[in-house]
């Protein structure tokens, strides 16, 4: 049963931090599953019911939603190993990540951050939402009330040369143009992280981001992003 993350979790990401090595992770592997990975792992299973109830195509196996301790490291100019936090993301069962709808939460040493989002750029989604923004803005604009006057914040990049149409309603304005789009839950105290209700927070954040889940999980399943 999950009771909240401990402090030793924190402590294990700045030992990695610091020692971000092969050698290091080789002896310490049972303290990262310990610390680390099995916290999560029951966080998980505890969100699971929630998930479920949001959409019953989410997949919720943790060893699926849990971001790896290991680094991709082909292409990036950081050739540290492993990586110093975590992420989990719920997003559909069987599916690309790239582009993808997705709930995520992740804890870092500096912050802990939730929300709900596109994975990467996907420009028929996009496409799509803005076409049934202009088709239909009173409906977006239903399904987006979540974040437009919730504790969120608006992140990813915008299309600087793209013309949000007259008459649009001015919530959607700073949607219309976006490049990439997620929403970030803001006031976020990161000792809640050390507090078994932790869960209970992100559920209940979860269940009211459900609305703007399904109008863009809606939105990724029409073939060819056509609205």
């Amino acid at each position: 049963m999950f009771k909240g993350f401990q402090e030793d979790l924190l402590s294990f990401y700045a030992e990695i931090r610091f020692n971000n090595n092969k050698t290091f992770m080789d002896a310490h592997r049972a303290e990262y599953y310990e610390k680390v990975r099995d916290p999560f792992y029951a966080f998980i299973d505890a969100l699971a019911p929630t998930m479920l109830a949001i959409d019953d195509e989410m997949e919720i196996r943790p060893h699926k939603c849990l971001s790896r301790i290991n680094r991709d490291i082909r292409y990036s100019r950081d050739k540290s190993p492993y990586r110093d936090h975590h992420w989990l993301a719920f997003r559909q069962a069987a599916r690309d990540k790239d582009g993808a709808p997705f709930y995520w939460f992740e804890i870092r040493l500096e912050s802990v951050n939730w929300g709900l989002g596109v994975w990467g750029e996907n420009p028929a989604l996009l496409d799509a939402l803005r076409r049934r923004m202009e088709a239909d803005p009173q409906t977006v604009r239903r399904a987006l009330r979540p974040v437009l006057t919730g504790n969120y914040i608006q992140g990813g990049q915008i299309w600087k040369k793209i013309r949000v149409p007259g008459g649009l309603p001015i919530e959607l304005a700073s949607i219309y143009p976006a490049r990439q789009l997620y929403f970030e839950r803001t006031g976020i105290e990161p000792h809640w992280i050390f507090e078994a209700d932790i869960v209970d927070r992100v559920a209940a954040d979860f269940k009211q981001l459900a609305p703007v889940w399904q109008l863009l999980r809606g939105l990724n399943d029409i073939e060819g992003g056509e609205a």
